[in-house]
């Protein structure tokens, strides 16, 4: 079942809750081919009446990024990142081996972004912390969860150059099997750095290897976890 990847109380005394969905959870593909996507939605976060008010994404694996201001604001909205300020807004991008991030700000900010190759190598990631610092300001820090590892990322020569070219050599890896392979996490990295954010936790897991979650490399599949994420006023004695 699902699992929170962070549970805090930041300095501005906000709590800032990001959670991470499993197969066990459902599909939460946005496409809802079984017409549960609302249930599993609420049954996620504990919301009632059956309406989730979770911002979700058409996501395009672009740098699109949108300000979301009040509960549900901007869902639908064709963009890979969004970020708020305002408590009890839940955010949400859908995943199978992409890498899902979340953003915090001290000062009270989040942000989640999803980050595919091309997005990052774009850098969604840059544009993201850019629109969170505008908001809030304050330190950032990132929390990057499960998505494919080097071990199961086998990549073309030629796109793997040019994302070593924009991020570096650390991003260049090898599959099990010895083949080239992009390493997403570390792309991931290096974009966050270029952005200034350099506090950083990296989910250990590998989409294509944990059978905790979706992979499309693995199976095809459209089907998707969530990242979700939420700030609230005030403390909890469950925060650490």
């Amino acid at each position: 079942m699902s699992r929170a990847l962070a549970r805090r109380l930041l300095p501005s005394g906000h709590v800032v809750v990001v959670q991470m969905s499993e197969i066990a959870d459902g599909d939460l593909a946005v496409a809802d081919p079984d017409g549960l996507l609302e249930e599993r939605r609420c049954s996620l976060t504990g919301a009632k009446g059956g309406d989730s008010g979770w911002t979700w994404l058409k996501q395009t694996h672009g740098v699109s990024v949108v300000t979301v201001v009040e509960p549900g604001g901007a869902a639908g909205s064709e963009a890979d990142g969004a970020v708020t300020g305002q408590p009890g807004c839940v955010l949400s991008v859908q995943v199978a081996d992409c890498a899902p991030v979340a953003l915090i700000a001290d000062n009270g900010g989040l942000a989640v972004v999803h980050a595919g190759w091309r997005g990052v190598a774009a850098g969604v990631l840059e544009k993201a912390s850019e629109a969170l610092r505008g908001l809030t300001g304050g330190p950032q820090r990132a929390l990057v969860g499960p998505c494919i590892h080097p071990c199961c990322y086998e990549f073309g020569g030629d796109d793997l150059a040019g994302v070593a070219r924009d991020l570096g050599r650390e991003v260049e890896g090898v599959t099990r099997s010895g083949s080239p392979a992009l390493d997403l996490p570390a792309a991931v990295v290096a974009s966050l750095e270029r952005a200034g954010v350099s506090d950083f936790e990296i989910d250990g897991a590998c989409t294509s290897c944990d059978d905790r979650y979706w992979s499309y490399r693995a199976t095809g599949s459209g089907r998707r976890q969530a990242m979700v994420a939420v700030l609230t006023e005030g403390t909890s004695p469950d925060v650490a």
